[in-house]
């Protein structure tokens, strides 16, 4: 079996280190907003690194900030918001660690507007096109 055939995702996954704000909620009902760094990024969803453990199946409400072609037209590029939700689908560490500074967290999109899609879209086709 080829790799490509025990590939199961369905999105091309691409090297990214994005801007990534993340509302986190808290054990005590509370919420955080966290300001973090993509490893990768699909269509489908985000890997990026944390400073804490987060439970499988948890529910987030984030925001990419991804560069998009300027509408001028120029060779300029743009910042644009793609504000989603998402489920934790993973965390390397498989558990909360003690004196572990760093958690790999792997999310599925549930929820993402049509103009955040087409804009992370795009944003992925200019890191497939220079992946540099």
């Amino acid at each position: 079996m080829t790799d490509k055939e025990m590939e199961r995702r369905k999105s091309d996954r691409v090297n990214a280190r994005l801007k990534l704000e993340v509302t986190v909620p808290r054990d005590d009902g509370s919420q955080e907003t966290a300001t973090l760094e993509t490893i990768n990024i699909s269509s489908s969803g985000i890997y990026f690194k944390a400073d804490h453990f987060m439970e499988p199946m948890t529910k987030l409400a984030m925001v990419l900030e991804v560069s998009v072609p300027s509408a001028s037209g120029a060779d300029d590029f743009d910042l644009a918001p793609v504000p989603c939700e998402g489920l934790v689908v993973r965390i390397r560490p498989e558990t909360a660690t003690d004196n572990c500074s760093e958690y790999e967290v792997a999310v599925f999109f549930t929820n993402i507007d049509a103009e955040g899609s087409a804009n992370l879209e795009k944003h992925i086709s200019l890191l497939m096109e220079d992946p540099a």
